[in-house]
């Protein structure tokens, strides 16, 4: 389990408030414009969509993380069946 998983576990399980902190982005202003165009035409604000959006990410990469490891232990478990089937 990553530190990540670690730290949600914890937040969820003990009910934490997270610490609220502030992220800056350089990005071009059109991009930005365009952005906030779009979430409001949605009735959403900017700040919304960018949590939901880095939750959903961090839970998908937790996920990759964890299908890999999976199929490492799966293929370490295949390739000793092999070796004791070859002896």
């Amino acid at each position: 389990m990553s530190a990540t998983q670690k730290k949600m576990k914890e937040r969820i399980g003990n009910k934490i408030d997270p610490k609220i902190v502030r992220v800056s982005i350089e990005i071009p202003e059109q991009l930005r414009d365009d952005f906030r165009d779009a979430v409001e035409r949605n009735g959403k604000s900017m700040n919304d969509v960018l949590k939901l959006y880095m939750q959903k990410y961090t839970w998908k990469q937790s996920e990759l993380q964890r299908n890999r490891q999976k199929r490492r232990q799966s293929i370490g478990i295949k390739s000793c069946w092999n070796k004791e089937s070859e002896d």
